[in-house]
């Protein structure tokens, strides 16, 4: 996202949406009651009885809704339209932005809250549209993940019966077949409708490798962007266990999903170790952090989003003194499994440096 500029007395930021990334955090920054500018297109009816035609303006909203279309790259604010051409709009009548990339808009906030401005920096630090497709599998069982820096969708599960061992290697190789074909349709289905960066393939034992020499005989998929990486089966829950591995570690530095899984493990490994150097809750993470005890903040990004003035009043006075006092915070994305289990310890969690 690049700043275009800031006027702080007006309250006033204007920024070009570089990539996907920008849209999400615009999604996050942008609340009801905040004063959007962009140039746009609406219909405009000249004569009566005719359709009307597009035409290119410039409109101001005071913003209703607003709703991330992660599909088709774009962004709809929803507001009333308080400044526009007097020969083609109406002041007080509807208008929906549909914000895309490369676009520039103009958002105006009573008070920017510091959560918005670090959301503003942090925007172009992730890798850009990340798409990574994981499928894990067992044999005769496969779950199928689509995970972004904005979404974790379970898109299907696939079932067959293999016969066993005691059964002649033909007859169970045939029904193996059958299971590798439908997982390999249902992932370049995927790679013909979406720009795949990464496609993993995880589970126990060799059913996994199998696959793999499968595609290289069978299929024209770019193996290159195939990694095998081992889990204990081929369920849903093996997805999350797959984002939490070795080998995609090193990815965390430039995707978010799984920067926000190691922090979530960093938490349950520390509430195993000693619960009392955690906190959680409005209250004990608000005393942690006027006391400077707290190392690391975590924020499920449903706390802030859509939240009253006066409780996001109340995050920034924490987020502050964190900051203040020498520690790091991180706003999770709560359409991720990270950010789910977030939500279930409490929306608001710190670690500390020490008990207090």
């Amino acid at each position: 996202m690049k700043i275009l500029d800031q006027d702080k007395k007006q309250g006033q930021i204007t920024v070009r949406v570089q990539d996907l990334n920008d849209l999400w955090s615009l999604y996050n920054i942008i609340a009801k009651g905040d004063i959007v500018s962009s140039l746009t297109q609406r219909r405009v009816v000249m004569k009566e009885g005719s359709k009307g035609e597009r035409k290119v303006m410039r409109l101001t909203l005071k913003v209703e809704d607003v709703a991330f279309h992660e599909f088709s790259n774009r962004l709809r604010i929803k507001g009333t339209i308080l400044e526009g051409p007097d020969d083609f709009v109406s002041y007080g009548s509807y208008h929906t932005f549909n914000l895309e990339i490369n676009q520039k808009i103009t958002i105006t906030k009573d008070e920017w809250m510091r959560q918005d401005l670090m959301r503003l920096k942090e925007s172009s630090k992730l890798a850009t549209n990340f798409v990574m497709l994981i499928v894990a599998m067992e044999t005769g069982l496969a779950n199928v993940a689509l995970i972004t820096n904005y979404s974790h969708n379970n898109i299907a599960t696939i079932t067959k019966n293999i016969p066993g061992k005691r059964y002649e290697q033909s007859f169970r190789r045939k029904f193996l077949n059958d299971f590798f074909e439908d997982v390999q349709r249902l992932i370049e289905s995927n790679v013909e409708t979406r720009e795949i960066s990464l496609i993993i393939i995880s589970g126990p034992g060799t059913t996994k490798d199998k696959f793999v020499r499968w595609l290289k005989e069978h299929s024209n998929l770019d193996l290159k962007n195939i990694r095998t990486i081992h889990a204990s089966s081929g369920t849903e829950s093996a997805i999350f266990e797959t984002l939490k591995s070795q080998e995609l570690a090193k990815m965390r530095k430039n995707v978010k999903i799984i920067q926000e899984t190691e922090k979530i493990e960093e938490v349950l490994t520390q509430l195993g170790k000693d619960a009392d150097l955690i906190v959680i809750g409005f209250d004990e993470v608000s005393k942690a952090a006027q006391r400077g005890a707290i190392k690391q903040l975590l924020v499920a990004d449903t706390v802030i989003r859509g939240a009253a003035k006066s409780k996001k009043l109340e995050i920034e006075e924490i987020i502050k003194n964190v900051e203040n006092t020498g520690g790091e915070v991180d706003i999770l994305n709560t359409k991720h499994p990270a950010g789910e289990q977030l939500t279930d310890l409490g929306s608001l969690l710190g670690i500390l440096r020490y008990k207090f």
